[in-house]
């Protein structure tokens, strides 16, 4: 299923669906490595669990189970003591409450909790959507009645690319995936933290700014302000700063 993706054979309306990138996510779990994918995942959804790597290689994946109110939940990980349940979205919204039925978090909410005490289980709920911040104002009434944890797409695509640079063990499929959440757009920025220095940047002789050459500047005056700051706060590996004005050129040792 990846690689049909990833070589374009899906037509628009599927790649958008989110079964299937939830059976691509989850599938992925259930047949890599337990112990360097599915155990480490489970645990960093900061629910204070311990899984053991018997736990690991015993779960079981239940994909759409249905419920006595044919309520289906996306997928239920049935592990160690916990019974957790996911709820994933990725270009739609939460089923909302009708005439007939309660909302969908609710229906899930309840049937999960059920299913979890007949299994003398600890129920837990994780939401998974696209959004690049948690819509908590879908949540509130979940966390008041259950352990709830909410993660993106975006959760899942960088916990790949981590375990993906520890070690070799089940990474060609792994790779996959991460390539095919990244061509979804299911990788954001993040941040400067993760940057790495990967070579040394050669000895600058001069940096400058040609008060003449500039058209559209403005009041701009040049950078010698910015780059005094920086001389005082940053070693930079800079023999000379100069600029150059009206007055001919100036420069800061």
């Amino acid at each position: 299923m990846y690689i049909a993706e990833l070589r374009g054979k899906f037509t628009e309306k599927d790649k958008n669906k989110e079964d299937i990138l939830t059976s691509n996510v989850f599938s992925f779990f259930k047949y890599s490595d337990r112990q360097v994918y599915l155990k480490p995942f489970l645990e960093e959804l900061d629910f204070d669990i311990q899984i053991s790597e018997k736990n690991a290689d015993d779960a079981e994946f239940e994909f759409w189970p249905v419920y006595d109110d044919r309520t289906e939940p996306d997928v239920v990980i049935d592990v160690g003591n916990y019974y957790i349940l996911f709820e994933s979205k990725y270009k739609s919204d939460f089923g909302k409450e009708t005439d007939l039925h309660k909302d969908q978090l609710s229906r899930e909410l309840e049937g999960g909790k059920r299913e979890a005490y007949n299994r003398n289980k600890k129920f837990k709920f994780v939401a998974i959507t696209a959004d690049y911040s948690e819509p908590k104002e879908k949540f509130n009434e979940l966390k008041n009645k259950c352990e709830f944890r909410w993660i993106n797409w975006h959760f899942v695509t960088m916990f790949l690319e981590r375990k993906m640079e520890e070690q070799n063990r089940s990474k060609l499929i792994a790779e996959d995936l991460y390539c095919l959440l990244k061509k979804k757009g299911l990788r954001k920025f993040n941040g400067f933290s993760s940057l790495r220095v990967i070579f040394e940047i050669e000895k600058i002789s001069n940096v400058f700014f040609d008060y003449r050459s500039a058209k559209y500047r403005g009041k701009f005056i040049g950078f010698h302000k910015a780059f005094e700051i920086w001389k005082d706060n940053v070693k930079l590996n800079v023999e000379k700063i100069f600029w150059r004005n009206e007055d001919g050129q100036k420069t800061i040792d």
